[in-house]
């Protein structure tokens, strides 16, 4: 019948629509993580001791040759920082990791603080 066929093509157009959206929200969680992540550890490293260092060898050496070290020195620690952390949430509770974090960043704040490093 025509009202069977209608009611397939309907379905079968509103699953094609449900699969759009998804490769859309797919796209835009996609944008949205690397603008985060992006956001996170630029904030993180402008004025820190590493950001002058490189402001420093930038001033006495090849530029281009301070920025390439900077950058693979920069994707390595970061590197090694996401697999630890995708591996560690695989054999980790999440509240035990924001507690060790939490309290790791508190015990360097409180040895900076006090001049210990």
């Amino acid at each position: 019948c025509a009202a069977e066929g209608g009611s397939e093509t309907i379905q079968e157009e509103l699953h094609g629509a449900e699969e759009e959206m998804s490769k859309k929200h797919l796209r835009t969680s996609a944008l949205a993580l690397i603008a985060q992540a992006f956001s996170l550890v630029f904030a993180a490293e402008v004025g820190d001791r590493s950001f002058f260092a490189t402001i420093a060898m930038s001033s006495a050496y090849n530029p281009l040759g301070v920025a390439t070290g900077a950058i693979a020195g920069h994707a390595i620690s970061t590197g090694v920082a996401v697999i630890t952390g995708s591996y560690l949430a695989k054999v980790l509770s999440p509240r035990l990791i924001n507690a060790a974090s939490g309290s790791l960043f508190l015990a360097f704040a409180l040895s900076t603080a006090l001049g210990l490093f």
